[in-house]
Order: C-alpha cells, then sequence, then structure tokens
C-alpha cells in the first residue's frame, strides 16, 4: 500500500504506511530506504540522511544505503563525503562503471588512462548499465581530447542503448507532449475564470541544462526567505496521478475531464496538494519550481496561478543541444533521441517567440549567456521584476546549505563565470550531417 500511495505521489500517506511495516521490522532495511527516498522527495533531507545511516548502522555493506548517501550528500554539495561513499561502493563492486562516472563528475582524476584502456580493451560482454556508462566515460574523454565527432557518437551510443529498453515510454512520454496536452490545454484556455488568492510560486522554466538550476540558486540566495521547491514535476505528477489524459499511445485525446469551471478549480486543488505534498507552500506562499516540462504547461500556469512570476530561461540553442546530450538524464525519455530532442527545442523556441511577441508582464525572459557576462546587472533585473530586495549574496558561489538534485549541482555552486561559445561551432557541421539544419541551429553560431 505504501508503493502504491508512492507511484501515485501521495507521499504522505506512503509514509504513514511504510511507517506501520517498520514498526514490524525495525531492521528492515528495504523499507528504510524507501522511506529514506520518500522523504528526500518532499525536502525532508535530514530525515533521509538519518535513515539512510540508520541501516548502514546495523548492516554497514547495504549498497543501496550507502549509493543513496553518496548521492544525497552529492547534492548537498558535501562532495568529499560523497565521493567516499562512491569509492566505498567500488570496493563492494569494481567493475561498475557508473560509480567511475559519478566519481568522473566529482573529479577529473577519476578519468584515468586505464580506466579509459580498461574500457576499450574490455574483451567480456558489458551488461546494460556498464554498456551505456562505458559509452558516457569515452565520450568525457573524447570531450577532453577535443576529438568533437568521436564524442557525439559515444553519447548518441550511450542514449540509444538506454533507449531501446524505454522505446515504449519515450513514445507515450513524447506523444502527451507534443500531442495530447496541447489538445487538452487548447480546451482549457478557452474558459475563463477568476482567482483570487495570494498563492505566488516562482515558476523557472526552461530546457534541461538552459541555466534554470542558477536562476533558482539566485532566486532562493537573497534576503527573503524563498522556500526552493526544484523538480517538483507537480504538473506531471498530477495528470497522471488523476488521469485527466488516458490515452498516452494514442493520437486522439481521450479524457473525461469536464470543461468548465468547476473541473477547473478541482485541477487546481489537486496542484495545490501536491504542491503540499513536497512540502511547499504551506508557512510560505512563495517558493521555486524548476520542473523541466513547466514550459509545456506554460498557458495553464497562468490561467491557474495569476499571481505568480515566470521566468522563461534561454541559452545558446547549439550550446544548450550539446549540454543535454553530455547530461545522461534517465526519466527524461525524450532525451534520448535526438529527433525528439529537436522536436522539444522547436517547442519551446515557438513559445519563446511567442512570449516576446505578447509581453507578458508576469514573464521575464533571461539569457544564460547575458547573466553569465554581467551577472550583477541582471540579477539586480531579475530581483526588480520578482519585487524582491537584491543583495550580493544572490550571485556569490558555494551554496553548500541548499540541495540541488540536478545534473548541474556541482557547476551551479561555482562562480558564475563568461560563456565562451567558440567551442560550439565544432558541432554544427556534425548536426548537419545527421540532417538537422533549422534556422535556430545556425544562428547559434
Amino acid at each position: 500500500l505504501g508503493h502504491t500511495y508512492f507511484k501515485l505521489h501521495e507521499y504522505k500517506d506512503a509514509i504513514n504506511q511504510i511507517k506501520k511495516s517498520i514498526e514490524l521490522n525495525s531492521k528492515d532495511s528495504i523499507n528504510l530506504n524507501f522511506l529514506g527516498e520518500i522523504y528526500l522527495q518532499i525536502n525532508e533531507h535530514h530525515n533521509a540522511l538519518k535513515l539512510f545511516e540508520e541501516v548502514l548502522g546495523f548492516d554497514k555493506n547495504n549498497k543501496a544505503a550507502i549509493l543513496n548517501l553518496a548521492k544525497l550528500y552529492l547534492n548537498l554539495g558535501k562532495t568529499d563525503f560523497s565521493e567516499k561513499y562512491f569509492k566505498k561502493l567500488l570496493e563492494k563492486d569494481s567493475l561498475n562503471l557508473s560509480y567511475f562516472y559519478s566519481l568522473i563528475g566529482i573529479n577529473k582524476k577519476y578519468l584515468t588512462n586505464e580506466l579509459v584502456d580498461n574500457i576499450r580493451n574490455d574483451k567480456h560482454n558489458y551488461n546494460y548499465t556498464n554498456s551505456i556508462y562505458s559509452k558516457l566515460i569515452l565520450a568525457k574523454q573524447a570531450q577532453y581530447d577535443k576529438n568533437y565527432s568521436n564524442e557525439i557518437d559515444y553519447l548518441l551510443d550511450a542514449h540509444k542503448i538506454y533507449l531501446d529498453k524505454n522505446i515504449r515510454a519515450k513514445k507515450q512520454q513524447f506523444n502527451y507532449y507534443k500531442n495530447l496536452l496541447p489538445k487538452f490545454l487548447s480546451k482549457i484556455n478557452k474558459i475563463e475564470i477568476d482567482i483570487n488568492d495570494n498563492f505566488k510560486p516562482i515558476f523557472i522554466m526552461g530546457l534541461p541544462r538552459s541555466g534554470t538550476t542558477l536562476l533558482e540558486k539566485i532566486v532562493v540566495s537573497g534576503k527573503e526567505t524563498i522556500e526552493i521547491g526544484g523538480e517538483t514535476d507537480v504538473f506531471d505528477k498530477v495528470f497522471f496521478s488523476k488521469q485527466f489524459i488516458k490515452n498516452y499511445d494514442d493520437d486522439e485525446l481521450f479524457t473525461d475531464f469536464k470543461f468548465d469551471k468547476e473541473s477547473i478549480l478541482f485541477l487546481r486543488n489537486k496542484i495545490l496538494e501536491q504542491y503540499k505534498e513536497q512540502n511547499l507552500g504551506i508557512n510560505n506562499l512563495m517558493f521555486t519550481d524548476k520542473s523541466i516540462s513547466s514550459f509545456l504547461y506554460i498557458e495553464l500556469i497562468q490561467k491557474l496561478f495569476p499571481h505568480s512570476k515566470i521566468i522563461y530561461c534561454y541559452r545558446n540553442p547549439l550550446a544548450n543541444l550539446i549540454g543535454l546530450l553530455r547530461s545522461f538524464l534517465p526519466n527524461i525519455f525524450w532525451s534520448h533521441s535526438l529527433d525528439n530532442i529537436f522536436d522539444i527545442f522547436n517547442i519551446y523556441l515557438n513559445k519563446l517567440d511567442q512570449i516576446k511577441k505578447k509581453k507578458f508582464s508576469n514573464i521575464k525572459i533571461i539569457n544564460l549567456e547575458n547573466l553569465s557576462q554581467n551577472p550583477e546587472k541582471i540579477s539586480k533585473e531579475l530581483y526588480n521584476f520578482l519585487n524582491l530586495e537584491w543583495s550580493k549574496n544572490c550571485i556569490q558561489d558555494d551554496k553548500k546549505n541548499l540541495i540541488f538534485k540536478t545534473a548541474s549541482n556541482l557547476q551551479v555552486r561555482n562562480k558564475i563565470v563568461k560563456h565562451d561559445l567558440k567551442y560550439t561551432k565544432n558541432y554544427l557541421q556534425i548536426f548537419k550531417k545527421f540532417g538537422f539544419d533549422y534556422k535556430w541551429l545556425n544562428q547559434s553560431i
């Protein structure tokens, strides 16, 4: 029952059921680890940390707990602790390349010639996970060697291996975002509704690797206390758990949703409930949400939360594309297919054009390259847009007290540096060779 509640994103009920199970067996490492993972979902990281450490207290070799601690400390920016636990995992499973890949992300010293040679010369068949991470490690070495063509080839090989086992999930997710969701939202957009409350979430929207994590860090690092939501995925979770759209495999939209004011208010209440499930919007009506799919719901967000502020992040598209391919994002299935990536980029850029034309008062476009060139000026403009008091602290580095559960977790803690786009020209012809010759891609240089 606890696992079922978790799959429905009803985290408080899931916690209650798992606790009942633990009462029957206090040294149940499976449920203690699972309870810790639920706490991570609702931003109670200290509780999660205690549970993972509790498991190691009676089972010091528990790989799940060690891995959970390695990831949690990485998200907290405590790389020394994370490194220690990943190395501990390697002691128990020295052939697991995913651990090496995580260590390389912490410190380049782990990308050794010996490791690369062993991968290239390995004669036995890799399992599924090692097949993926062997390609990602070789891609990282090719990146450092400035062998751009090989880097992209290795990256695409890794994505393909992953996608071959998740092809239906990819098709369903892509069909939902590109086809079914727009049809659903077009019906809602025709209905006028008045919302009067002080709920003021700050939505930070953009493609993966477009600077959303950096923008979130800047927003929550000022003088005023703003809860950090991160990638809440609230809209996706509510639409899935309540089955507002029923047929992810079908081209046609099938739904029991009544497109009237009462139904829209019901939808809004379920979204509010999901935020509260994640401990957001309870004590502070101003919090951040940087869910990757938010820009696909932007019209609905404006309707349901008219007092919200929206930060639309833009990065040089070619640099964004390269960064996305380098970031292996398992649950974003469309990010493992070049065709799907370019389709989603087109949707994102078309929405950007619409925003520019309509000049919405509650939407501000932030260019990542401009921010990196002049962080003080751009951050001041951002704070003025948010009606917040600016302080220089918001653009300083090393936010050790914040947790970031994203691929840019470590990078975002460093000093903001100017983005040099010269390297991108090396990749343009590679993507053209694959048949991608969009206008926006050519304008990236």
